[in-house]
Order: structure tokens, then sequence, then C-alpha cells
């Protein structure tokens, strides 16, 4: 036995691999990626109205909200919100990443982030509390399931 060695330690055992590899090529790039791990999310539909005369210019200033609007948002936990209108009243889907009430909660942490967008938002949509409602889902469906 040789006396570099000790009986305990493990001997390196040699590969016996062709050389070179037999590879495909060329390799397919990109490498697929993992799957994303799902994000609980919540998806509401709420409806809001405006003040009367105000439909064009409320479409008009939601063509794009001020970015540090839409980031606040983002921070917040929105994946999606979208908005339809008929007439006066306006349609959302709104989707975030842990519900909509920790969503206004996350946005009240970070103050006011624009206060001119929210004096003018104040301006076109009616504050009455009988004008806005969550509504609640009738029916859905996705790639796998419906639901209710």
């Amino acid at each position: 036995m040789d006396q570099s060695t000790t009986p305990s330690e493990p001997q390196p055992v040699p590969l016996a691999l062709p050389l070179p590899l037999p590879l495909p090529l060329p390799l397919p790039l990109p490498l697929p990626l993992p799957a994303p791990l799902p994000v609980p999310h919540e998806t509401v539909g709420r409806r809001t109205r405006l003040r009367p005369g105000t439909e064009e210019e409320y479409t008009h200033v939601h063509r794009r909200i001020p970015d540090p609007v839409a980031a606040a948002l983002r921070s917040a936990g929105v994946v999606q919100w979208r908005i339809w209108r008929d007439g006066l009243s306006l349609f959302h889907l709104i989707e975030t990443t842990h519900g909509i009430a920790e969503m206004g909660r996350r946005m009240s942490l970070l103050g006011a982030v624009d206060p001119d967008w929210d004096e003018l938002i104040a301006t076109l949509v009616d504050p009455a509390e009988e004008t806005q409602a969550d509504l609640p889902l009738v029916w859905g469906m996705d790639q796998q399931r419906q639901f209710s």
C-alpha cells in the first residue's frame, strides 16, 4: 500500500468517457427556462361612474397614466388593470398579486405619489359611494376549468 494514502481515503476512479463526447450539434439555444413559480393572485371587477360631461377627458388622460403612478401600482401588487367605459359607467378588471385589500394597503404606505393626478381624477369620477361597487363574479373559465 502506498504510504501517502491511508486505507480510509477514497481512491480516485478514472473516467472512461470517449473523447470527444458525441453531442448533437448545434445545441438548441436559448435553452428552455423552467416555468415560473405560481404567484397567488386575486382578480376583481369594480364599477365606478364618471361625472357627466367628463367622458372624453377621462378617456384622454387614461391613454397613458403618469409613469410614477404606474410604477407605484405595480410595486403595490397590480399585475393587470383594465378599464372599459359604457357612457358614464366604468368597469375595471384588476388583477393583483396578493388581493385588492393588500394592494390598497401598500398604496397607502407609499403616500401621495402624484397629487396632481389624484386631483384630476377626483374631478372626473363621481365620488358618491353608491356609484362605486365591487362586482360579484358570476362565471369564469381558464385553460383548465370553469368557476364561479
